[in-house]
Parts: structure tokens; C-alpha cells; sequence
């Protein structure tokens, strides 16, 4: 059995642009020493739940839309 992960997937508006830099502007502050995996595909995973839904969260409060999916790593040995 794997690790229990969560990922939100999450589309910001382009415009404006200020509101799109802020919001990594407050993920960074959000996620700074946190363990964080997020990537320019507007994904972004954790193991911690909390900060999960901190992201879910901070992406709807810049107007994004977002979902938050819960699953778990699968190791396979060949």
C-alpha cells in the first residue's frame, strides 16, 4: 500500500494578471517550507490534508476553479 495523496487541480484566470501573480505569491507563502509538488499544469499534490484544502481554498478565493482529489501512490516491482 501506498502513501494517501491529495491533488488539486486548479485553472486561474489569466486576466488580470495581477490576481494570477499574487496567487503564486500566496502559495509560495502557503507552501514555502511545506513539502509541495505543483507544477506549470496547474497541479499541485500533498500528503498533508490541511494544506490541501489551504490550496482548494486560496484558489477559490482568486477566482479560479479547482477539484480536490483524494488517492494513493501504487508501487509496482516488475
Amino acid at each position: 500500500m501506498g502513501n494517501r495523496l491529495y491533488i488539486v487541480d486548479y485553472d486561474i484566470p489569466q486576466s488580470p494578471a495581477r490576481e494570477r501573480v499574487q496567487f503564486y505569491r500566496d502559495m509560495e507563502k502557503l507552501c514555502g517550507n511545506v513539502g509541495k509538488d505543483y507544477s506549470t499544469f496547474s497541479v499541485f499534490r500533498t500528503e498533508d490534508k490541511v494544506v490541501a484544502e489551504a490550496v482548494y481554498l486560496l484558489v477559490k478565493a482568486h477566482g479560479g476553479r479547482v477539484h480536490l482529489y483524494v488517492g494513493e501512490e501504487v508501487f509496482l516491482h516488475f
